[in-house]
């Protein structure tokens, strides 16, 4: 008896937010039959059209900073609608060091834009992405499934996966990864890896302050490490601190209402103090970089090519201008009747993204270098340089540029 075959244009692996992103792209501006492999069970709209049923609001929730040209990369593939319900807005970026004069102030206004950026819940983003998957006619969900092997073949890859008790073969002319920084796939494919232990690690909360966060995202330098405050819906900050790894059990096990206290010290009491702090939760720095991002019929995609220090939140935001190019890419082959797994048209692809990852990759691992070194003349140098920069437009305007996502890759989708 044969064996049953499901064929795919284009097949990826990983339903995460990168690759739900993807996939979502795709339907919108291709008619490319796609498959979404993924280990979860992705959300779907009830029988009213309601995705409120996937999505219970929580204190707690993991959320993440979107650039303005993610934004509007979101809004470009039919998304953005039903993202906006639960976003809140950055109107401003307050860049200081703790101890030092110099501050750096970026404002919507100064840019002639609505918002610099904006900050989702990691929860909703992936209810939003999962139910508009669902709707399209275009998209085969193979969830919740397990990869088993990877072949590849002359005109694309053979895949099998494991669903329930079921075992299928999947066959696709093109195959993308993106399955995460610990990538099966990679390992299948044989593609390695670069690592780099920071010897930090990110420990994430959710803060209430007291006097409101006015719209104000936060990037503070500390003797520790870098600090972020995102602002959140319903008066709430997403609390990212750098620690150096052998000091995060002391902030793990502060009582709630010293670790406010501590926070508010590195920011300098400028917001007042705070009044709720929500769950503590810590994972270890490390720089990913996979040595080959494409190969023929295949490209690797969000933290299985690159994930990044989270200094300056450019991780996620990196990896949606990898979608959109890549989307581009595909919609300009099809246009000129080439085959979409041409290899020529996947090195076009890197080619044109590989200058923005080099520089958003070394910006992000430079930086928390620079801040890390302790010594009065460097201090009073970052100080310097800081006070300075906010005084100089042009310099203002190519980090704001930078922060809202429209230097560099940006696509024309």
């Amino acid at each position: 008896m044969s064996e049953r075959v499901t064929e795919h244009d284009v097949l990826i692996i990983g339903g995460g937010m990168v690759g739900a992103t993807l996939a979502c792209a795709l339907a919108k501006k291709t008619a490319l039959n796609i498959g979404v492999v993924e280990a979860k069970l992705l959300p779907q709209r009830d029988e009213q059209g309601d995705l409120s049923h996937s999505f219970n609001p929580s204190y707690d929730e993991r959320s993440t900073a979107l650039s303005l040209g993610s934004c509007r990369f979101f809004d470009a593939i039919g998304v953005w609608d039903a993202l906006r319900q639960h976003v809140e807005y950055i109107h401003q970026i307050h860049v200081s060091e703790q101890g030092k004069f110099g501050v750096v102030c970026l404002d919507r206004k100064e840019e002639q834009v609505d918002y610099l950026g904006a900050v989702v819940e990691n929860a909703w983003l992936g209810v939003v992405l999962g139910a508009k998957l669902s709707e399209c006619s275009s998209v085969t969900l193979h969830t919740p499934a397990q990869i088993i092997s990877l072949q590849q073949e002359q005109s694309g890859y053979r895949v099998r996966i494991q669903r329930g008790d079921q075992a299928l073969l999947l066959r696709c002319r093109l195959l993308v990864v993106a399955d995460g920084a610990n990538s099966t796939c990679c390992k299948l494919l044989g593609i390695t890896q670069i690592h780099k232990d920071y010897e930090q690690v990110a420990l994430v909360a959710n803060l209430s302050p007291a006097n409101g966060h006015q719209q104000t995202a936060y990037e503070r330098f500390t003797a520790k490490g870098p600090m972020a405050l995102l602002p959140l819906r319903e008066n709430r900050f997403a609390l990212v601190l750098t620690l150096p790894a052998d000091q995060v059990d002391t902030y793990l096990s502060m009582d709630d209402q010293r670790f406010m206290k501590t926070i508010d010290q590195a920011m300098g009491g400028r917001l007042g103090g705070f009044i709720k702090a929500g769950e503590r939760l810590s994972y270890p720095l490390r720089l990913i970089q996979a040595r080959e991002q494409v190969l023929p019929c295949c490209v690797i995609l969000g933290n299985a090519a690159h994930s990044l220090h989270p200094i300056a939140g450019q991780g996620f935001n990196l990896s949606v201008r990898d979608v959109a190019i890549l989307t581009e890419e595909l919609v300009i082959a099809l246009a000129e009747q080439c085959a979409i797994n041409e290899f020529s048209i996947l090195q076009r692809y890197f080619a044109r993204r590989e200058q923005d990852q080099f520089l958003t990759v070394n910006f992000s691992d430079k930086l928390q270098k620079l801040f890390a070194v302790e010594n009065t003349g460097l201090g009073l140098a970052r100080a310097t340089g800081l006070a300075v920069f906010d005084c100089w437009p042009a310099g203002k305007h190519l980090l704001a540029r930078q922060a809202m996502g429209l230097k560099a890759g940006v696509s024309t989708l």
